[in-house]
């Protein structure tokens, strides 16, 4: 795809056949952006946004009250433009791009400062240290659902990704399973908002496009772009 990205659809199969798609990058050649759309309206679709922002690759990003005002689940920053107030749940996490430098961080390690230039935070956490984190026990056997998530080595190296008809402690189970994800060793893996709102999209360096479309308007878009790029 150019700039050292490179995209994957890996078929795995285990209770039930999953398809994961996934987008890995490296941070010496790619930055991290964060789009918001300001009004249901006038929401721009991930194609759109991947164009206007000439990505490499964008995926849907947090929560965002899509019944209601439409604004964001969370602390969001894009381009440096704040909305949203910051959620202390322990099973919070986020996206943090500052001073260039992009991080996933729990909540309780998140200290703000004027340059964070992006943000946004989703839950739960999926992978730890390179370990699964348990996710919260519901009364009901966890729904399989379209998913939604970011993930690093924490030594540089990123994915994006979207995997159909999982579970979310099936998706974290996955993505530290030897031989599934060779492309990185997982160390940190944040769940984004799944369901109606997963899509991704991504461009090739001959201009081939692949998009899989979200089922609604999303609140923002993280983006994939190249570091050379104006």
């Amino acid at each position: 795809m150019g700039h050292g990205v490179e995209s994957f659809v890996k078929q795995i199969t285990g209770p039930a056949k999953v398809e994961m798609k996934l987008i890995f990058f490296d941070e010496k050649q790619c930055a991290l952006r964060v789009v918001a759309n300001g009004g249901r309206q006038t929401a721009r679709a991930l194609d759109e946004i991947g164009l206007a922002e000439k990505a490499l690759a964008v995926c849907n990003g947090g929560y965002f009250n899509a019944g209601g005002d439409f604004g964001p689940v969370g602390l969001e920053i894009a381009a440096g433009i704040r909305s949203g107030k910051p959620v202390a749940d322990a099973w919070f996490g986020g996206l943090m791009v500052k001073q260039g430098r992009a991080s996933l961080v729990w909540s309780n390690e998140f200290q703000d400062a004027p340059d964070i230039s992006e943000f946004v935070q989703c839950s739960p956490w999926l992978v730890s240290e390179g370990r699964v984190w348990p996710v919260p026990p519901g009364k009901k056997p966890e729904p399989r659902n379209h998913r939604t998530f970011i993930m690093t080595d924490g030594a540089g190296r990123w994915a994006i990704g979207t995997c159909k008809r999982t579970g979310l402690l099936e998706l974290a189970h996955i993505l530290i399973t030897p031989g599934i994800i060779t492309e990185m060793k997982v160390n940190r893996a944040l769940n984004l908002d799944g369901g109606p709102s997963t899509g991704l999209w991504c461009r090739s360096e001959a201009g081939a496009v692949q998009f899989e479309k979200p089922g609604w308007a999303v609140r923002n878009a993280i983006v994939v772009v190249p570091r050379d790029s104006k």
